[in-house]
């Protein structure tokens, strides 16, 4: 065993480096001597001896080094908000519909024979959709033309009789009485008439005969047959049986209630010149489904405005066309009835930005964390526009020149000094040379932290 351990055992004091142990053994030394001293003159002073070692390890325990103090800083990632010139969008909801619709009901009674079509297809004008019992129909056009044929015989008969009597007259202008030749031709006319009337007669039947043959009076997508063969129709008034329905889907319609600010805001842009005007089908117009997140695929153009607005609302109806063609696989996107978001982009100059992450929301409203010039964390309400490519459009409350916090916001409690790492601007807004507020933002680099007291 070392000397130094052994007199820290001696002395039952912790003994753990050289420079401890070379302590130990000259304390140890100095105190044996003075025991020796003290115990060749006498033993009474015994007491005294313990009580110096006592001293001395209170004093090597007072001395002991204590260790430094640190403060932790969080921290966070911050960025200037930065000016670009951005597409913005006025959005607004709406509703799908058909450019055209068609309700399909029969023109004359009868008994349903065939369904000619399949429920759900899309048909062209003109195909055959419902077949109705021709039996009793084909008898009256047979009927019609036995009649006009009849009424051709007696018009033929009432000519020969009458130019017979004008010929004899001629002959001997005694021979027949005036009366009977203005019978004659009296009965010529009669015959006439009988015959326009069995052709117009015979007209009507082959019509209902044609109403027989029910056809797709536009192209679209058909609906599912509502009365199945078998049962009667009825037909040509206010209670004709409805057969099926057609919709169109290509092109297809949009209609939206936009609000009176909104139409007042693009009336001052028509008038500057900024946008042409709404019905000129020049305006661009996005539709996105709900299920396209924040895509607008389907693009389109306003073609009509209301004329008037709601009263109850305070709004004007808007509608968009769009074209809705039949894809390789599958069904067409948009169908009639569906719940649709729209957007119409407006023309924006310099509009400043800051990272969607950045904002915040709490019961006061919205706001963001900036950072002072002294590494302190500060809340600033602020006004927000729209969201474009994940930038949240600032109309108010932020300037270039502010340190917004974009990432660690839950590290930067407000009034707590903050370890600051300065965020370069996106690509597509690093600034000229010319702009001294966005250069300095773009050539920031890490700053350092205020050394700890």
């Amino acid at each position: 065993m070392r000397r130094g351990h052994f007199a820290g055992m001696v002395f039952g004091l912790p003994v753990t480096g050289a420079a401890e142990e070379l302590k130990f053994m000259d304390l140890a030394s100095s105190c044996c001597s003075s025991f020796g001293v003290v115990m060749r003159s006498s033993r009474n002073f015994f007491p005294q001896i313990v009580s110096l070692v006592l001293m001395s390890i209170v004093v090597f325990a007072g001395c002991k080094p204590e260790p430094e103090k640190t403060t932790f800083i969080p921290p966070v990632t911050v960025a200037h908000p930065v000016k670009q010139d951005v597409t913005l969008y006025v959005h607004f909801t709406g509703t799908v519909q058909a450019v055209d619709s068609v309700d399909v009901e029969a023109h004359i009674t009868g008994y349903l024979e065939e369904i000619k079509f399949k429920s759900g297809s899309d048909v062209k004008k003109g195909d055959v959709l419902f077949i109705i019992d021709q039996s009793s129909f084909k008898a009256q056009v047979d009927r019609t033309n036995a009649n006009v044929a009849q009424a051709k015989a007696q018009r033929t008969l009432a000519h020969v009789e009458y130019q017979r009597d004008q010929q004899i007259q001629k002959q001997d202008a005694g021979a027949i009485a005036q009366v009977t030749l203005d019978r004659a031709l009296a009965n010529v006319g009669v015959q006439d008439a009988n015959v326009l009337e069995a052709e117009a007669t015979l007209e009507e039947a082959q019509v209902n005969l044609d109403y027989c043959t029910i056809k797709a009076p536009i192209s679209g997508h058909i609906s599912r047959n509502y009365v199945s063969i078998g049962n009667l129709i009825t037909g040509g008034t206010s209670q004709a049986t409805l057969l099926t329905t057609i919709v169109s889907v290509d092109p297809i319609y949009a209609y939206c209630d936009v609000d009176e600010r909104s139409i007042e805001r693009f009336q001052k842009m028509v008038r500057e010149g900024e946008i042409p005007p709404l019905p000129s089908k020049q305006i661009p117009v996005e539709l996105g489904l709900p299920i396209d997140g924040d895509e607008y695929p389907h693009k389109g153009v306003i073609d009509f405005v209301e004329n008037q607005y709601t009263t109850n609302t305070g709004t004007l109806q808007v509608r968009g066309v769009f074209q809705n063609p039949l894809p390789k696989v599958g069904t067409r996107v948009l169908a009639p009835g569906q719940f649709a978001k729209l957007r119409v982009p407006r023309p924006s100059g310099d509009t400043l930005l800051i990272s969607e992450k950045a904002v915040s929301q709490d019961v006061v409203g919205t706001f963001v964390v900036v950072v002072n010039d002294k590494n302190i964390a500060e809340y600033r309400y602020i006004k927000t526009g729209s969201v474009v490519d994940g930038m949240q459009v600032i109309e108010k409350g932020l300037t270039t020149e502010d340190l917004v916090v974009v990432d660690g916001i839950h590290n930067a409690r407000p009034g707590a000094e903050v370890k600051v790492t300065i965020q370069p601007p996106p690509v597509s807004a690093q600034p000229g040379p010319s702009s001294k507020t966005e250069t300095s933002a773009s050539t920031a680099s890490v700053s350092v932290p205020k050394p700890t007291k």
